[in-house]
């Protein structure tokens, strides 16, 4: 695919990169709860972060969800743009 100019992703301002990075998260999927590693207990008890699940909703607060977006996004750019 070829473009009529020179788009990348480093360049963009900071605020549409955080605007597409949280935009990504939140259309995202559920991930395993990192309270249980996604068994629904804890201790032999039901998960109380994920009542039970396994799985949190995407939380595109989380610095480490963020980082993994981005790298994603920049893997696959302008295709996720």
């Amino acid at each position: 695919m070829t473009y009529a100019f020179n788009l990348e992703w480093d360049e963009l301002p900071e605020e549409l990169r955080e605007e597409k990075i949280r935009q990504y998260i939140l259309s995202g999927d559920k991930r395993d709860c990192w309270e249980c590693d996604g068994t629904g207990e804890t201790g032999g008890k039901c998960c109380k972060a994920c009542n039970g699940s396994g799985q949190v909703d995407p939380d595109p607060d989380d610095l480490h969800e963020q980082e993994e977006a981005e790298e994603d996004i920049k893997a696959h750019f302008p295709i996720y743009f």
